[in-house]
C-alpha cells in the first residue's frame, strides 16, 4: 500500500507557529487516525514543534538533504504509522533546485500539501512587522518593503501552487477565512475529527507603530532592546501601514492572478478595506510614539508601565 505523505508549507504568518504547537499537542490524537507527526529535534529548532530541519537542510546541498531524508524516513518507519505529516512554512518560498528535491522524496508517496494564504496587502503589512523585528534587522519602509522584487515574487499565490501541483494534490485554504478557527480548519481539510479546545496564540506581532519606529531605527544602525520596545508599545493597536493608495495599487496588481487562484484552488478573498490614511507609514505616529516613549521613562512604577495610572 502507498504510504501517504502530508506537508504543510505555510505561508508565513499565517498562523503556522499557532497551527503546529497545537498539532503537537495533539500527536497522539493524530497517531490514533494513522498519523506521525514527524520528531521535530533536529537542527535548527531542535526546540520547536515545526519541521525547521527540512528547510535547512535543502538551503544547505544535496549532501545536508540526503543526511536529512535519511532521518526522516528512518523516525518515520520507526513509528509504524501509514501516514507522514511535516510541516514547515519556509517551504513555501522553496525555489526550483530545492522543489525538485522534494518532489524526489515525494514521489513514493501519495503527497497531500496544505496551504494557507493571507490577501496580499495583509501579508505583507504582517511579513513587514515581522522582519523588522528579527535577527535580520529590515530597514525598508513598508512602500520600499512592499514594492520590492524579492517581496513581490513571494505575491503570486496561482504560481506558488501549481509548483507545488506538481508534487502532490494541493489543498488551499483562505486564513483571513478561518483565522479564529485555524487548527480546526487543518483537520477538517484531511478529513479529521479531532476536538481542539482553546488555540494557542505564539509569535503574535506588536503593533504597527512598533514595527515603523523598529524599521527607522534598523535604518540608522541604532542599538535597541527589542522585548522593552515591543513592550512599550503593547496597548498600541494600530494594525495597518500601507496606506488606502498603496493598499489599492498592491490589489490590483494580483487581481487577475487572485481569479486563476480561485479558478484552480477555490480561493476567494474578501474585499474589506480598513480605514486608514491615503499614505503610508513612513514613521510611528506622534501620540503613540510619546506614550512608548513615556513608558520607557525611568522612574515609572509597574501600574503606570502598564498603562494604569495612581493616585
Amino acid at each position: 500500500m502507498t504510504r501517504q505523505l502530508i506537508l504543510h508549507i505555510g505561508t508565513s504568518k499565517t498562523g503556522s507557529t499557532s497551527l503546529q504547537h497545537t498539532a503537537y499537542a495533539h500527536r497522539a490524537a493524530l497517531a490514533s487516525s494513522g498519523i506521525h507527526w514527524g520528531d521535530p529535534a533536529r537542527p535548527p529548532r531542535a526546540d520547536a514543534p515545526r519541521h525547521a530541519s527540512l528547510s535547512y537542510a535543502l538551503q544547505r546541498g544535496p549532501q545536508k538533504w540526503a543526511r536529512e531524508q535519511d532521518a526522516i524516513l528512518a523516525d518515520f518507519d520507526a513509528s509504524g504509522h501509514p501516514t507522514l505529516m511535516l510541516s514547515d512554512e519556509v517551504l513555501s518560498e522553496c525555489g526550483p533546485a530545492a522543489l525538485a528535491r522534494i518532489a524526489a522524496f515525494a514521489a513514493p508517496f501519495d503527497t497531500t500539501i496544505i496551504c494557507y494564504l493571507r490577501r496580499q496587502d495583509r501579508y505583507v503589512e504582517s511579513l513587514w512587522n515581522q522582519y523588522c523585528g528579527e535577527a535580520r534587522r529590515e530597514g525598508r519602509s513598508i512602500r520600499k518593503f512592499a514594492t520590492a522584487r524579492d517581496i513581490q515574487s513571494r505575491l503570486d499565490y496561482t504560481a506558488l501552487l501549481d509548483a507545488w501541483s506538481e508534487i502532490g494534490t494541493v489543498k488551499a485554504i483562505s486564513f483571513d477565512a478561518v483565522k479564529t478557527a485555524l487548527a480546526p480548519s487543518f483537520f477538517t481539510a484531511l478529513g479529521l475529527d479531532i476536538a481542539v479546545g482553546d488555540e494557542a496564540r505564539v509569535n503574535v506581532s506588536p503593533s504597527m507603530n512598533c514595527a515603523a519606529l523598529l524599521a527607522l531605527l534598523n535604518r540608522q544602525g541604532v542599538k535597541y532592546n527589542k522585548v522593552k520596545l515591543v513592550k512599550a508599545f503593547k496597548h498600541d493597536t494600530l494594525k495597518t501601514a500601507l496606506g488606502s493608495t498603496l493598499r489599492a495599487s498592491l490589489l490590483a496588481t494580483f487581481k487577475d492572478s487572485n481569479a486563476r487562484l480561485e479558478a484552480r484552488y477555490g480561493v476567494r478573498f474578501d474585499t474589506d478595506m480598513p480605514q486608514e490614511p491615503e499614505r503610508p507609514l513612513f514613521g510611528p505616529e506622534e501620540a503613540a510614539l510619546a506614550q512608548a516613549i513615556s513608558r520607557l521613562a525611568p522612574g515609572r512604577n509597574a501600574k503606570a508601565q502598564d498603562g494604569k495610572t495612581t493616585a
